[in-house]
C-alpha cells in the first residue's frame, strides 16, 4: 500500500514538471527568444530612455555617389559632390557617417560584395584626405542589393548621423511643461518622437569642380625635343652628313580626335661641298611648321596612350656656314636658300597627369629649293627625320 502511494505521489510530481516546462516555452513564444529582449520586470521605460539616448540618430542623406561597372574609382562628378559633403562633416564635430557599398547583380556574388566594400572605403578616404575624421565615417559593403539604388547597384549610399540628444536640441522646438505625473510612469523615451535628419539641402553638391588639366576634354601640351635627319637626294647625301635637329612644339587638342601643332624646327650637319674653305662648314636650318593631327586618345586613369598621325606646310631656311665667295662660280651650290616644306608622318605620345613624352618618324617634301644650282634641283632638300620631345600637357 506504502509503496502504491509513493508511485501516485511521483507520478503527479512529473505531471506537474512537465506543465510547467510547457508553459514556460509558451511565455518565450510569447515575449520573444535569446536572452537579448529584456522583460517587463527586469527593464523599466526609464532604463530603455537611458539605453537609447547615447545612440546616434541615423537618416538617408539623400547622396548617391554612383560607379563604373566592375570599378571602385571616383569620378569627377563624384569628387565634386564629395567635397559639399566634407564640408558638412567638419562643419559639427557630433556628425557621423555610415557609408553602404552596393554592386550589380553582374559577375560573382563574393567578388560583388567585396567590390562594394572597396567603393565604400573609397569614398571614406576621400572624405579622410579632404579633413574629415575617420572616426567619424564608418562603411559597410551590401553587395548585390540593387532594387532601390540607380545604376543598378553600382553606388554609395549615406546615413547621415548625429546624437540624439543634439539633434533633438538643434531641430526640434522646447515642448511645453508636461503636467505631473505619478512616479511610477516613465518619460516618454527620446527615441519614440525623432528629430527628422539634417535636411537634404545642408549637403547638397556644389557645381562640380573644374576637372584636372590632364583630363579635360580637349588638352595643350607644350613640347621640346630633337631628332636626327637626312637627306634623300644623292647629291645632298654625298656631300653632307646625317643633321641633328632640334625643335619646340605646342599641340593642341591632346585628348581629342583631331588636333593641331605649330612648331619651330632647327637642324645642323657638316658640308663639304665644292667651293667651300677648309674651316669645317655647317648646312643650318631654321624653320616654322603647322600641321593637323589625326589622334586615337585611349585613356586609362590619370594615363593616356596616344598613337597619331600628321601632315602639315612650313617654311625653312638654309644656310651654308663659312662659304667662300670668291669661289661661289666653281660651286653648284648656293649660300643661302628659302623653302616651302611639307611634313608627314606619325607617332607615339604617352602622358601621365601633367608629364607627356612621345616619339615620332617622318618625311618632310620642299618646294622651290636653289640651294643647288645643276640642271635637275627637283627634291634637293628633301629628307626624312626620327626624334622624340618631353613636355608637359595643361
Amino acid at each position: 500500500m506504502r509503496g502504491k502511494t509513493i508511485v501516485c505521489v511521483m507520478g503527479s510530481l512529473g505531471l506537474l514538471l512537465g506543465a510547467g516546462a510547457a508553459w514556460g516555452n509558451q511565455q518565450m513564444d510569447t515575449t520573444g527568444t535569446g536572452s537579448e529582449a529584456p522583460s517587463s520586470r527586469s527593464v523599466s521605460g526609464s532604463d530603455m530612455s537611458s539605453q537609447a539616448a547615447g545612440k546616434p540618430e541615423c537618416r538617408d542623406a539623400g547622396v548617391t555617389v554612383a560607379f563604373k561597372t566592375g570599378s571602385a574609382e571616383l569620378d569627377q562628378n563624384a569628387r565634386g559632390g564629395l567635397d559639399g559633403v566634407a564640408t558638412w562633416m567638419k562643419a559639427d564635430e557630433k556628425r557621423t557617417l555610415r557609408l553602404e557599398g552596393f554592386a550589380d547583380t553582374t559577375g560573382n556574388s563574393e567578388a560583388n560584395l567585396i567590390l562594394s566594400a572597396h567603393r565604400a572605403e573609397a569614398v571614406k578616404n576621400y572624405l579622410i584626405e579632404h579633413g574629415v575624421d575617420s572616426s567619424k565615417v564608418m562603411t559597410v559593403g551590401r553587395g548585390e542589393e540593387v532594387d532601390h539604388l540607380p545604376a543598378n547597384g553600382r553606388a554609395v549610399t549615406f546615413m547621415a548621423c548625429q546624437p540624439a540628444k543634439a539633434m533633438a536640441e538643434a531641430e526640434t522646438p522646447p515642448a511645453p511643461p508636461s503636467p505631473p505625473v505619478a512616479e511610477e510612469t516613465p518619460p516618454a523615451p527620446v527615441e519614440e518622437t525623432p528629430a527628422p535628419p539634417a535636411p537634404v539641402t545642408v549637403i547638397v553638391p556644389p557645381p562640380a569642380a573644374p576637372r584636372p588639366y590632364w583630363a579635360r576634354g580637349f588638352g595643350f601640351a607644350l613640347m621640346a625635343g630633337g631628332s636626327y635627319q637626312d637627306f634623300t637626294n644623292s647629291n645632298m647625301r654625298s656631300t653632307t652628313t646625317g643633321s641633328g635637329g632640334w625643335n619646340a612644339r605646342f599641340i593642341a587638342g591632346v585628348n581629342s580626335i583631331i588636333g593641331f601643332e605649330a612648331a619651330y624646327q632647327g637642324a645642323a650637319g657638316e658640308f663639304n661641298g665644292l667651293g667651300i674653305t677648309n674651316n669645317t662648314p655647317l648646312l643650318v636650318s631654321n624653320g616654322l611648321e603647322g600641321t593637323g593631327r589625326l589622334n586615337i586618345p585611349i585613356r586609362y586613369g590619370a594615363s593616356l596612350f596616344e598613337p597619331y598621325g600628321y601632315a602639315g606646310l612650313g617654311y625653312s631656311h638654309y644656310t651654308i656656314s663659312n662659304y667662300n665667295q670668291n669661289a661661289q662660280r666653281l660651286s653648284s651650290f648656293t649660300s643661302t636658300d628659302d623653302v616651302m616644306t611639307f611634313p608627314v608622318g606619325g607617332g607615339f605620345a604617352y602622358a601621365y597627369k601633367a608629364f607627356i613624352v612621345d616619339a615620332r618618324a617622318g618625311w618632310t617634301g620642299t618646294y622651290y629649293q636653289n640651294l643647288l644650282t645643276g640642271a635637275d634641283s627637283s627634291g634637293t632638300l628633301d629628307h626624312w627625320n626620327v626624334g622624340g620631345q618631353v613636355g608637359f600637357t595643361f
